[in-house]
């Protein structure tokens, strides 16, 4: 195999049926060169049968030996991963079948940037692109009268940058951990942003942000501290 032009970095646990659907929904990609690559958070493999079920050597599986939490599993995918690209995955928010094609095309006509995002912004056109500078790149991000919705895995991530910036945050709770990612990516060379979904969100009842509503005072600290201390954001 060539090497792969992106990676899908995936964490799961326990939920062989969300697993099976999310690699049968990347697979379709219409762009090939890509890779898959699955942090199994469950010691006992749970999600082993389902990975080696496709028999597609874009599949990378790997068990953590114990449970690692959501953030140091996502970024056991991260380290395994061998695209010069990364898209962050869930196993249960689907990403659109063009979505690598098209962020190939857009990453060779502008090649400069290490994040490319699809968002809901609010004072753009429908499919416009606008180039932010890393100066601009947390306002622009999170204040909600710019950007409306954005999604990690709508978003393609330079990997040297991700590893740079040390991957995801682990400061004991998932909640944010998306959220400061993009920001610190964004923050380290600007960004390309378009107002166009390339990913969805699925809602149902063992999603972390309902399951773990009690670690969410932890996160919105945190995301506090580290965003203002980081040296990235210092200038």
């Amino acid at each position: 195999m060539e090497k792969p032009w992106a990676s899908f970095c995936m964490s799961t646990y326990k939920r062989s049926d969300f697993l099976k659907n999310q690699i049968e929904i990347l697979l379709k990609q219409t762009f090939q060169n890509y890779e898959i690559v699955i942090a199994d958070n469950d010691p006992d493999a749970s999600g082993k049968i389902v990975a080696e079920s496709f028999n597609d050597k874009r599949i990378k599986y790997e068990c953590n030996v114990e449970d690692l939490g959501m953030v140091k599993s996502f970024n056991k995918s991260i380290d395994r991963a061998l695209g010069e690209f990364v898209v962050m995955v869930t196993d249960d928010d689907p990403v659109f079948e063009n979505m690598l094609e098209f962020f190939y095309s857009v990453q060779n006509k502008y090649p400069n940037y290490s994040l490319y995002c699809g968002a809901n912004r609010r004072k753009t056109l429908k499919d416009e692109i606008e180039f932010i500078s890393k100066k601009d790149f947390l306002v622009q991000l999170l204040d909600p009268k710019y950007t409306n919705s954005i999604h990690w895995s709508s978003c393609l991530l330079k990997r040297e940058t991700l590893l740079e910036i040390g991957k995801l945050a682990d400061f004991g709770s998932g909640h944010l951990v998306d959220h400061i990612l993009l920001s610190l990516m964004g923050s380290k060379d600007g960004a390309l942003i378009i107002n166009k979904n390339l990913s969805s969100t699925v809602s149902h009842e063992t999603n972390y942000s309902k399951t773990n509503f009690n670690n969410y005072v932890i996160s919105c600290t945190n995301f506090y501290r580290l965003l203002t201390n980081h040296p990235s954001l210092q200038d």
